[in-house]
């Protein structure tokens, strides 16, 4: 599948972070497949496991973010891998509740949540891998400063070398010259 505008399409993907002196902290990340942008996350530090909870909250978080008056309407999909957190009932019940249509990968195909999962590997290279994070806030801080960056001065070459931010900012420009230009 393929985005045609901003929030038509999102990934939504989890991936864990070793550190020190703590344990593994559990990371959802949530990416507009549109703008590569990532439109929010969620680590888990309080519990062992990551359950569906964990993943609405990223979800629920995003959707603040980019829907002020709801989701309803917009059409939006949301595609995951079959893990047991998007597939399980209550998260089902919960997207739909919303107005989210569900899209899933084909069984053990990676490549189906592929624009999410090449984030992910890239928040590991550039941010988790190169530190040894000793503390959970030291890790946090980091990953806000990260992600910043990586939605306002990162290209990507899937979008002609622009950030997400200049994606979103071109596509809006776009829509508003056409919009004068359908009026005239």
């Amino acid at each position: 599948m393929r985005a045609t505008r901003p929030n038509e399409l999102w990934g939504i993907d989890m991936t864990k972070v070793m550190i020190e002196n703590f344990g593994w902290v559990y990371l959802v990340i949530v990416i507009d497949w549109y703008t590569k942008k990532i439109v929010d996350y969620s680590s888990c530090l309080q519990s062992k496991t990551y359950d569906w909870h964990d993943w609405l909250d990223a979800l629920d978080m995003a959707l603040n973010n980019e829907f002020a008056d709801g989701v309803r309407g917009h059409k939006l999909k949301l595609m995951s891998d079959n893990g047991s957190q998007p597939t399980s009932t209550e998260f089902i019940r919960s997207c739909g509740e919303i107005g989210i249509k569900q899209v899933f990968t084909s069984y053990n195909n990676p490549k189906g949540n592929v624009d999410t999962e090449r984030v992910i590997r890239t928040l590991k290279e550039d941010c988790v891998w190169p530190h040894n994070f000793t503390r959970v806030d030291e890790f946090e801080t980091k990953l806000e400063g990260w992600i910043k960056n990586y939605n306002e001065d990162y290209p990507h070459s899937s979008l002609g070398y622009k950030t997400p931010s200049e994606c979103l900012a071109d596509y809006y420009k776009n829509e508003v010259r056409l919009s004068f230009g359908a009026s005239a």
